[in-house]
């Protein structure tokens, strides 16, 4: 597309899936699908590669390695948390019977075992079994200290589909229940994400080093 793609709030003409009348100041975003449905993580790199490239729109600090949040919202993989739940000796089921769940608990170990028991008996009072938690492995050095110094306990959940409940809307409604009561009882945890289809990576990174980099290993199987 060239120079006219350079500079869309000069753009005054519809150009692709571009229309100027939808144009206004906001956080910067981008999308990214492979239109035939294959699961693959060049879609993972390649939405990476537009995180990127929207450094202009995100705010750091002076140092330049702390960022004010960034982050991607992908697909589940379930070859990956399968192996996962072999290690941790659960089962998880096939697609989609299963919830992921993504939270930053402080890191007070105390405040973080309350919070964690909270979560799991609001699970259950809503009819869903708990699997597991896991300890979401993290790279400390990929941000900056003032980063560090606020960094949160990054874990994941599992939650299992039960058999009266239909994969899909059905079962991901349970969920969204689970995590708006939780968040509304428990002080401290921030919850991005808890769904059967989909799960957040995010971080205090700077856009030019994105929130996977955070991550072991760099972005794969996230």
């Amino acid at each position: 597309m060239g120079k006219s793609m350079e500079n869309f709030t000069e753009q005054k003409n519809t150009l692709g899936l571009y229309d100027p009348q939808f144009e206004h100041d906001a956080c910067g975003i981008g999308a990214v699908v492979d239109i035939k449905g294959r699961k693959s993580h060049q879609t993972v790199d390649d939405a990476l590669a537009i995180v990127e490239r929207l450094e202009h729109r995100a705010g750091k600090d002076a140092e330049g390695k702390t960022g004010d949040g960034v982050g991607i919202l992908l697909q589940i993989s379930h070859k990956f948390f399968s192996k996962v739940a072999e290690e941790l000796n659960i089962s998880l089921g096939n697609e989609r019977e299963y919830g992921v769940g993504m939270f930053f608990f402080p890191q007070s170990e105390h405040m973080r075992a309350q919070a964690m028991k909270l979560f799991e008996v609001v699970t259950r009072k809503e009819g869903l079994e708990f699997l597991a938690w896991r300890k979401v492995p993290v790279n400390p050095d990929a941000v900056g200290q003032k980063a560090r110094d606020c960094m949160p306990a990054i874990w994941q959940c599992f939650i299992k589909k039960p058999a009266k409940v239909s994969k899909g809307i059905d079962f991901d409604r349970k969920l969204y229940i689970v995590r708006r009561v939780f968040e509304q009882a428990s002080n401290g945890t921030y919850v991005p994400s808890l769904s059967s289809r989909t799960h957040r990576v995010q971080g205090h990174v700077p856009c030019a080093r994105p929130a996977p980099v955070l991550y072991r290993p760099a972005g794969r199987g996230l």
